[in-house]
């Protein structure tokens, strides 16, 4: 942490809402837009844009006033017009265009008179604002967190408003630089209001007028925390106004002072001392004033003071030297047992991904007792205490403090399935079916959960504490819950991205054999699904409901692949195999090293949708091939569609079947 400076016209605190991860995300490289704004005039008439997608894309919700053709494309450059009819009021609005599960917003806006907002509060803006209304703010700029879109905080003394992105003078973007725009500026702007990841903003804004600040934080005398134990540090302002005046938080005055303050000309030094720090990390927010003509002006400046108490996770607890030290950890309760008659509670808590936990022996609240929070197992808790062991295993000494927890509303599938999508959050519960798309990189993972009667698909989940999802390594069998909001894709249910671990249980002893069947359409062998694999639907086969198929490949010529286990002693495996319609493919067979078969499958009329499948087979599309030799023990046979056919790379697998 770093002692930073920042300006405003008013006392307030900031509040950074939004990291530099976020601006990574929204310039999308799976679908981009020629202009993410389109006007269209009062009088009516149309507005083309060109839409260059990845792969397919669609539009979100059209509201009636405007037609948009087409709603939906396929890969590659595609002309979107939008229409409108004449129109006696002004109208806009903020579609959604949906590619790989990323959405690019279009702004489109008709009005039919120009309009001078009123200025709406920050504070207002925030918590009463509405998606896809406009808005005008003015308040001190606190901080530019990009320099080429004009990202940047604006403060009003009520609360703090992001922008994100801000056109310059002739309405273009990627050219903020050009406005002169500087933290401390007071400036009023106007544009659109939306939430992002939970995070309200203005987009695209307007810059109505620009009042340049008379005070200014050129530097500080401390570029690292102030020390525990206190100490001097200098502010070096510049000023252009009448006197400097200096206002000391309240909540700071304990252990902040101002020793003095000098000024020579337009240039002032404020001088402060800190006490000695005993309890966490600490900081505060000092206001530097100054008047010229009857008008105020202010800048600021952030003091942050290391603190005894040091964040840790589970696992850098656990790695600590016992000591007085005083640690904050935070994990999910996997067990409590809370003692009424001395009001503690031995608590567990876990890792975010469950290979690390730690003992919270005795502990306890600051103010009643620990047993009247109601904690349970899935809460997030974070506690302040010491390291300390027994018997040699790592805990957190007696008289740990709790400060915080966090609980989810705990939903059934069917109630999850049936909210609304929003930003409330839920914790769902389910076996794994699927696992995909696990990524190092961004540290999450898709995974498929079902209970008795249904299936929900849990987008991007990663862990509460950023730990290792592929230290978690969910399974197929294994149960898992997981807190996150309600979602939807391609008017499909689903999870929205970031939802959080909160339990695990890996599968016991892995799945049993399938059980042979009379059935020739069952799958008797087990199987694992691969790269672009799946086994989440059913076909009917010669009139035969229900049978149950693999589907192996996806479109655009992506392989895929999956691994049958074929028992010890056998000698033959039969199944039956049928390549998507008008589209012929090979199967690639291999195990023990080598390539133990090639096969050509037709293509087959039936298979082609995405559900109601319905096969017409015959003896001409059930395999067989030998086992090379005798199996002594089990032998894992990988089945991939084969990638010299261009893209023809799907084929469906069902009456998997043994023999020796």
């Amino acid at each position: 942490m770093k002692l930073k400076y920042i300006f405003t016209a008013l006392v307030a605190a900031l509040t950074l809402a939004v990291g530099c991860e976020d601006d990574l995300e929204r310039y999308l490289d799976e679908v981009q837009v020629s202009s993410s704004y389109v006007a269209i005039p009062a009088a009516g008439g149309s507005q083309t844009i060109t839409v260059n997608a990845k792969s397919e894309w669609s539009f979100g919700d059209i509201p009636e006033w405007v037609k948009v053709t087409p709603t939906s494309g396929a890969a590659g450059e595609t002309l979107v017009t939008f229409k409108a009819e004449a129109a006696t009021s002004s109208n806009e609005a903020m579609l959604y265009l949906t590619c790989d599960g990323k959405s690019q917003i279009i702004n489109v806006l008709q009005m039919t008179e120009k309009v001078d907002l009123p200025i709406t509060s920050c504070k207002d803006f925030n918590e009463k604002g509405e998606d896809g209304k406009s808005y005008r703010v003015k308040g001190a700029v606190t901080k530019i967190a990009n320099t080429t879109y004009g990202n940047m905080y604006v403060n009003d003394g009520t609360g703090e408003a992001y922008v994100y992105g801000t056109l310059d003078a002739s309405g273009a973007e990627k050219n903020f630089l050009s406005l002169g725009i500087e933290e401390g500026d007071i400036v009023t702007v106007e544009g659109p209001r939306k939430t992002y990841s939970g995070t309200v903003e203005l987009v695209n804004v307007t810059v109505i007028s620009i009042e340049k600040s008379l005070i200014k934080v050129d530097s500080v005398s401390v570029k690292e925390p102030l020390p525990i134990e206190g100490g001097e540090f200098k502010a070096y302002l510049t000023c252009k106004g009448e006197g400097v005046s200096v206002v000391v938080p309240d909540d700071a005055k304990p252990w902040l002072s101002v020793t003095s303050i000098e000024t020579s000309g337009t240039n002032a030094t404020v001088t402060f001392n800190a006490a000695n720090n005993a309890g966490g990390d600490r900081s505060t927010t000092l206001v530097f004033n100054t008047t010229s003509k009857g008008k105020s002006y202010s800048a600021q400046t952030t003091l942050e003071q290391k603190g005894a108490i040091i964040d840790a996770t589970v696992k850098e607890f656990l790695a600590a030297s016992e000591g007085d030290t005083q640690y904050r950890v935070t994990g999910v309760i996997t067990s409590i047992s809370a003692s009424p008659k001395y009001h503690n509670a031995d608590i567990v808590v876990s890792s975010g991904d469950f290979s690390s936990s730690v003992k919270l022996f005795r502990a306890v609240t600051s103010e009643g007792n620990i047993e009247d929070l109601g904690l349970a197992e899935g809460d997030i808790v974070t506690f302040v205490g010491k390291r300390s062991s027994y018997n040699s295993a790592p805990q957190m000494a007696a008289g740990g403090i709790y400060e915080s927890h966090k609980r989810y509303n705990k939903v059934s599938l069917a109630e999850f399935l049936a909210a609304s999508v929003g930003n409330d959050i839920y914790a769902v519960s389910g076996e794994i079916t699927k696992v995909e798309s696990l990524s190092a990189q961004y540290n999450n993972v898709c995974i498929t959960i079902k209970d008795n009667a249904n299936t929900l698909y849990l987008y991007r989940v990663t862990t509460f504490d950023k730990s290792n999802v592929e230290a978690l390594n969910p399974e197929i069998g294994g149960t898992i819950t997981v807190a996150g909001k309600r979602g939807e894709y391609n008017g499909s249910a689903q999870m929205a991205a970031g939802g959080v671990v909160l339990a695990y249980t890996a599968p016991t002893g892995g799945s049993e054999d399938p059980k042979p069947s009379e059935n020739p359409y069952s799958i008797d062998l087990k199987y694992s699904l691969g790269a672009n694999a799946y086994d989440d639907n059913v076909a009917t086969v010669n009139g035969t409901e229900d049978v149950k198929f693999l589907k192996i490949g996806a479109g655009d010529g992506k392989v895929g692949d999956l691994t049958i286990t074929v028992p010890a002693g056998s000698k033959k495996v039969s199944f039956y195999a049928l390549a998507w319609k008008g589209a012929a493919t090979t199967l690639e067979f291999s195990g023990m090293g080598s390539v133990l078969k090639t096969l050509d499958i037709k293509a087959n009329e039936g298979v082609t949708g995405n559900s109601d499948f319905k096969f017409t087979v015959a003896d001409s599309d059930c395999y067989t091939f030998d086992i090379p030799i005798e199996l002594t023990s089990d032998l894992d046979v990988k089945v991939t569609t084969a990638a010299s056919v261009g893209n023809n790379t799907r084929a469906v697998l069902f009456g998997i079947k043994a023999s020796k």
